[in-house]
């Protein structure tokens, strides 16, 4: 009985001690470091993804709590991605702010449509884009 509420309480500990996941999906190297090198130090596990494909992939096999997906990328768009997580029962509730170069008007109507949590244009205003971040995944900004 003592074993099982300790090894209980352990599982409680490390549930209430986990960083939350977020995912960076953008064909570009440069922009997901950018990202990944803006979200340091803020108590969050980073996982970055080059294409569509390999988002999906990483979504698949990690508990994530949050993405941050571009729109513009060759195979597979960003809105292909998001109509992927759609269909998943267990992707669909994660929330997805999507990132695009194109102007806000051209892509927030289909983005509403895909029911994506939030939209930034780049060039992006990294403590905004961070504070939303934060917000979204319940964590103080």
């Amino acid at each position: 009985m003592q074993n099982s509420c300790i090894s209980l309480l352990t599982k409680l500990f490390a549930m209430k001690n986990e960083q939350p996941n977020i995912l960076i999906v953008d064909d570009s190297s440069t922009n997901n470091l950018l990202l990944e090198t803006a979200f340091k130090g803020h108590n969050l596990n980073i996982f970055t993804a080059f294409s569509g494909e390999e988002a999906l992939k990483v979504l698949n096999n990690n508990n994530i709590d949050l993405v941050l997906l571009d729109i513009m990328m060759p195979g597979m768009s960003g809105y292909d991605v998001l109509e992927k997580i759609n269909e998943n029962d267990k992707l669909s509730s994660i929330p997805v702010i999507l990132v695009t170069a194109r102007s806000r008007m051209e892509e927030e109507k289909r983005a509403k449509e895909l029911g994506v949590t939030d939209f930034f244009e780049k060039p992006l205003k990294l403590e905004i884009l961070i504070a939303k971040v934060k917000e979204l995944i319940n964590q103080p900004v």
